[in-house]
């Protein structure tokens, strides 16, 4: 097993059917015909699901790579439960997105054979191979050092913003919060000088993870227990992020927090509303900030918009594994060189069109420079929605592109607001809160049933304390009791066992 300070510095050198997703209990009948290379694909989408088969995009990009993929789209906040359904019934599209050997459900589908082991093909194909650095590949071998699973890297610093209409805050004067109490008080105001817009909004659970580290704790992350630093438990056992989540039930019970979190299981319907001038405040992606301030400026001209410091004292960045889920390919794929190839000629001689699109379509050309094309802007058959789906991996070498980002900047209109955005990214960076778990560790009754420990024991009581002003913290502790005797306290012990280097990772260093 590689020790995580190996793997940082290895880095730093370098509701779906069964039916839908194939059609003949062959992984959906891939194959090649005619020179082009057909395959069925199965993965998340973190936008809109408005997906719709043979756009102008997919067929350029079919036409280009010789190819015909039959996509099928989940949204990210159901996918870890649907795709459940398709891992169980062994009948697996050809390429479907998962969590990879880092999550029991998936290794144990991953040790039963289901998936191809793809060693060969990286060999076949070196730019697979450096699109990920080696310290990656190394970790996610099995114990017979063969790889299966090409993961989708990300840069470890995605700090989500609590962004906020400066307009309306200089018509209310009121001045930026600066601590949680102060944010209390700010959305408090809010909600009486503007009772037609919602005060303040976020998509679900996970977009607080920076709200999180004002309170002192990375936010579902496996961190030293307060009465014994050298034990690590999960976040659900965590006081002060149980905090964090009756705190976000007490802004929900006062009407600070949108009324439509957690009956509105779109994850970006928070950021559309915020673009639609419907709320003041909201919490999203720090690279959304283009976006949102192009899109809100088309329905309130006038509008500018802010970001808000960490708050408090405390205030950072829940850093994160680099690697946020990947894709497997069956073990019945039917050409799995034919899409080894497609993959690699994304990575190669389709690199321009993977990072660009189509010219006049997605970006144009000025000075010589690529630029892309705000969302907005474009004809709908090349927007977001339609590109997402049809996506597979980024070298890891392209996560954090400031030039590129700038460029991008000047695209959308909002050049002059580049180096306000970086200075805010550089102050919620300064301080890193990450999960201590070494996510290549597995605890053996974990794998064997920790996922329907969870579903069954922990899922609804903490997922719906926020909107649910009956649920209680002495409810939450019941739960978390009954987690425990059931099998969660051999798991805390087996993760605590297994793992000898329990210090905090440095993710943040890549």
């Amino acid at each position: 097993m590689l020790r995580r300070r190996q793997f940082l510095a290895g880095a730093l050198l370098g509701s779906v059917s069964v039916s839908a997703c194939s059609s003949n209990g062959s992984g959906g009948g891939g194959g090649s015909s005619g020179g082009v290379t057909t395959f069925s694909y199965l993965r998340p989408t973190w936008g809109p699901a408005t997906y719709t088969k043979n756009g102008a995009y997919e067929r350029t990009l079919e036409n280009k790579a010789h190819v015909d993929i039959k996509v099928q789209i989940i949204p990210v906040i159901d996918y870890d439960t649907k795709v459940n359904t398709v891992l169980a019934s062994g009948d697996i599209p050809d390429v479907i997105w998962g969590s990879g050997p880092v999550s029991g459900t998936w290794k144990e589908a991953q040790d039963e054979g289901a998936f191809l082991p793809i060693d060969d093909y990286l060999e076949k194909y070196p730019a697979l191979r450096k699109a990920v650095p080696d310290s990656i590949w190394k970790t996610l071998k099995d114990t017979h050092g063969d790889t299966y699973f090409i993961p989708n890297l990300i840069w470890p610093q995605v700090p989500f913003f609590l962004f906020y209409r400066q307009d309306l805050f200089e018509q209310a004067n009121l001045p930026e919060p600066k601590t949680l109490q102060e944010f209390v008080t700010t959305l408090t105001t809010l909600k009486s000088k503007f009772p037609k817009l919602v005060p303040f909004t976020m998509g679900y659970e996970w977009h607080a993870k920076e709200l999180a580290t004002s309170f002192g704790v990375a936010k579902n992350g496996w961190e030293p227990a307060a009465d014994d630093r050298g034990r690590l438990v999960p976040w659900f056992m965590k006081d002060k992020e149980i905090d964090l989540y009756f705190w976000l039930q007490d802004l929900h019970r006062k009407g600070l927090l949108d009324p439509d979190y957690g009956v509105n299981k779109e994850p970006n319907f928070s950021t559309d509303k915020f673009k639609a001038g419907k709320t003041v405040m909201a919490i999203e992606n720090w690279l959304a900030f283009p976006g949102i301030s192009t899109d809100l400026r088309e329905v309130v001209p006038n509008a500018r918009v802010g970001v808000v410091s960490p708050l408090g004292e405390l205030g950072g960045n829940r850093v994160v594994f680099p690697m946020d889920r990947g894709f497997y390919v069956s073990a019945k794929i039917k050409d799995p060189d034919g899409f080894f190839r497609f993959l690699n000629w994304t990575l190669t001689d389709g690199s321009t069109f993977r990072r660009w699109g189509v010219e006049g379509r997605t970006y144009k050309v000025d000075k010589g420079r690529k630029v892309p094309i705000p969302d907005n802007e474009r004809n709908k058959a090349y927007q977001g929605p339609q590109l997402e789906p049809l996506h597979f991996l980024d070298p890891y070498s392209e996560k954090l592109d400031w030039e590129a980002m700038r460029i991008g900047f000047e695209g959308s209109g909002v050049a002059d607001r580049f180096d306000y955005i970086r200075g805010k990214f550089d102050e919620y960076t300064a301080k890193a809160y990450a999960d201590y778990r070494d996510p290549t560790i597995m605890s053996p009754t974990e794998v064997k049933k920790g996922t329907q420990l969870f579903e069954d024991l922990l899922q609804k009581p903490t997922q719906s304390t926020i909107i649910n002003h009956k649920a209680t913290r002495q409810d939450w502790l019941r739960a978390v009791d009954k987690w425990r005797a059931a099998g969660g306290d051999k798991i805390i012990a087996e993760v605590n066992r297994l793992q000898k280097d329990k210090s905090k990772p440095q993710y943040a260093s890549l």
